[in-house]
């Protein structure tokens, strides 16, 4: 079974948190995320939880609390996959970043 991604991951400066926990970025991409488990009670497949993302801006960090689905939960490898549960302002801001970082070169 193959498998296509709707979007490019990326291994960028972006911090998440969920339940007011720093989680470990694992990778990136316009539609998700996948961060280490660490040491948080890992939340079931398919519930939609709040994350806060944690973006580097050129002069200022900017957060952002959005709702995530969980699409992953691997415990023998330690990581959650999140699908993002976008709005257009989120997506337009997303775009942004994502210009300023190939501008400076991490992508």
């Amino acid at each position: 079974m193959s498998v296509t991604r709707q979007h490019a991951r990326h291994k960028l400066p972006v911090q998440v948190f969920y339940n007011k926990q720093h989680m470990t970025l694992i990778d990136f991409s316009l539609g998700g995320t996948a961060v280490e488990i660490g040491e948080v009670s890992p939340p079931e497949k398919d519930n939609i939880v709040k994350l806060i993302l944690n973006f580097p801006g050129s002069k200022e960090n900017i957060g952002w609390e959005i709702s995530a689905k969980i699409i992953r939960v691997d415990l023998e490898k330690k990581f959650i996959a999140f699908e993002f549960v976008q709005d257009e302002d989120f997506k337009k801001f997303s775009l942004a970043f994502y210009e300023e970082m190939r501008k400076l070169g991490n992508i």
